[in-house]
């Protein structure tokens, strides 16, 4: 350990500031999603329940399974296997939580031990040893930190309000429809009366993937210029597939098959019911289903919402086997609604615009985020000193 600190900054023993406070009696199973009240167990998640039996701020760590710490300030509770702690003297609670959140990979490695469920060393913590600028400085690095912790959390509220509209409105629009005042009832339940329903294999052409080699990174099929997906390329929310895992060269492609950007990518094995929009030209497994739409009945796009949409009837649709998995002999009669072209084009229009939406949000969370964390490197470490008015 290097003596080298920033300027006016000491060395830190956590073990020399820190009060435990008496151990919970609350088990975990005591959280209540209808609660008041912030509840914290083992998990980074934070639950609810009705006790609220701390006031004053903690630091909060899990004691078990992995590492996860928290800053509570009030109305709070916590479980059984937590271990809340208090800081006092010249080290205030929030920067030392700052320290450890920044260096929980390192606590979650060498802090917890065991062969099955892993403990938390409490020793681990007490030794410690950091540069910790005066309090001062430490209440205005922690402030900052929560600044930037604030714009996370409401950005990700909008993401999670925004989700709720895209879900509330796929429900409407793909099943109801757009000013429509006459229904009928059909094999999908009502619908709009000009609507049709059709199977897969009438409207569209599904494929699929034909590569099967394995093991993966063999030198004789890959590292050539053919992007080749795996199922885990497939988006989860994004609506086009924008990068991919490996490259095929010219003998993995005899192999395999190209398939042409505009294709609709569909999962049929492990991860069941994912689908995106390629943006290039791509070869891919045989887990994958490559779904090209008849234009002349069905956009693209307003197919790939209708998967979606219908994601947890695909899910049920699948074998069970020693994996959940889809075939062409399921697929080809799955039916899905037919509005006209225009409406279809409609329906895109305004789930797109949602989907740009979280996108851009999206964006927004992962720039913050990534603030968050190169301002935790440079003020937690005085690499960047702030400014004292």
């Amino acid at each position: 350990m290097s003596s080298l600190v920033p300027d006016g900054w000491s060395w830190h023993k956590l073990k020399d500031s820190l009060n435990s406070r008496p151990k919970s009696k609350l088990l975990s199973g005591e959280s209540d999603p209808r609660g008041y009240y912030d509840f914290y167990v083992c998990s980074k998640k934070i639950l609810k329940s009705f006790h609220n039996e701390h006031s004053s701020p903690s630091i909060l760590l899990s004691t078990g399974g992995e590492a996860a710490v928290h800053l509570a300030n009030e109305h709070y509770s916590f479980s059984t296997d937590v271990w809340a702690t208090v800081f006092k003297g010249q080290v205030c609670n929030d920067y030392v939580f700052r320290l450890l959140e920044k260096n929980i990979k390192t606590i979650n490695y060498l802090g917890f031990q065991g062969s099955g469920i892993r403990h938390l060393d409490k020793y681990f913590i007490e030794k410690l040893e950091f540069p910790i600028p005066p309090l001062p400085e430490q209440k205005k690095i922690a402030s900052i930190l929560t600044s930037v912790d604030e714009v996370i959390e409401n950005t990700q509220k909008q993401i999670d309000k925004l989700q709720d509209l895209k879900k509330a409105t796929m429900n409407e629009l793909l099943t109801k429809g757009i000013g429509h005042t006459e229904f009928k009832d059909s094999e999908l339940g009502r619908i709009p009366k000009s609507w049709e329903v059709k199977s897969l294999s009438e409207i569209s052409e599904l494929s699929r993937g034909k590569f099967s080699h394995r093991p993966r990174n063999d030198p004789a099929f890959y590292d050539g210029r053919y992007p080749f997906l795996q199922t885990g390329d497939i988006p989860i929310d994004n609506l086009e597939i924008t990068s991919f895992s490996q490259s095929l060269n010219e003998k993995g492609l005899q192999v395999s098959r190209l398939f042409p950007e505009g294709t609709l990518i569909l999962t049929i094995a492990a991860t069941v019911g994912e689908v995106g929009y390629l943006t290039f030209d791509s070869c891919f497994p045989d887990s994958l289903v490559g779904i090209s739409t008849n234009q002349a009945l069905v956009r693209q796009y307003f197919m790939l919402f209708c998967l979606r949409y219908r994601k947890q009837e695909l899910i049920l649709e699948a074998s069970e086997s020693a994996q959940k998995n889809l075939n062409l002999d399921i697929l080809n009669p799955f039916q899905v609604v037919v509005p006209t072209l225009d409406e279809q084009r409609a329906i895109e229009s305004i789930l797109v615009s949602i989907q740009n939406q979280i996108d851009e949000k999206n964006n927004k969370l992962s720039q913050t985020q990534f603030l968050k964390k190169s301002l935790m490197q440079d003020l937690l470490t005085g690499k960047v000193r702030v400014t004292m008015t």
